[in-house]
């Protein structure tokens, strides 16, 4: 791993590995591989062995064709459209499409404790998030995945309507239905 590779950006980090730095092909991985774990198990249907060898191919993929790669936008997203890509692809010849994200585990959630959430806090950020888990179960699955990209991975419309092969607008609708049917299930 390179040194003090906290204080390395994503940008720096992915023109070292683009130049064959294998400690900084290491920090990417290690940085981004719980991240790119986590959305995967949502776009797999909690497929874990799936999400582990599609992330596994990816960066075998990266390593090898180190030197056609250009500077990533942002290497989140760029790691994220393609592991969703490979994703597609590998379910595409086991599993048929259309089905439902079932079973969010609610410990997948994105969501962060900070350390001055006290115990009663913690309690309540559980039971919301209990009842999210529940709401984004009953969303169709390309909302369900709009949404989580949007308010959990901060991706902006332009981003997710690239990740998801579909026009921004489609985006904005799909989040926007998304927070439409949740808001009516809270009620």
């Amino acid at each position: 791993m390179l040194k003090e590779s906290v204080d390395v950006s994503d940008e720096d980090l992915w023109a070292s590995f683009r130049a064959g730095s294998e400690p900084a092909f290491a920090t990417l991985y290690s940085r981004y591989f719980h991240y790119l774990f986590s959305y995967g198990r949502r776009v797999s249907n909690n497929e874990n062995e799936i999400v582990n060898d599609v992330i596994q191919d990816l960066f075998l993929d990266l390593w090898r064709t180190r030197n056609e790669l250009g500077q990533a936008e942002t290497v989140r997203f760029y790691l994220l459209r393609s592991l969703r890509r490979k994703i597609h692809r590998r379910m595409k010849t086991t599993f048929s499409f259309g089905e439902r994200l079932d079973d969010l585990a609610e410990d997948m959630l994105p969501v962060e404790s900070s350390v001055e959430f006290n115990i009663t806090k913690e309690e309540d950020l559980l039971i919301q998030s209990e009842k999210l888990a529940v709401w984004l179960n009953q969303l169709p699955s390309r909302q369900n995945e709009a949404l989580v990209l949007h308010y959990f991975h901060s991706m902006s419309y332009r981003q997710i309507a690239a990740i998801m092969e579909i026009k921004e607008q489609t985006a904005r609708n799909l989040v926007q239905k998304a927070l439409s049917l949740i808001r009516r299930a809270a009620m």
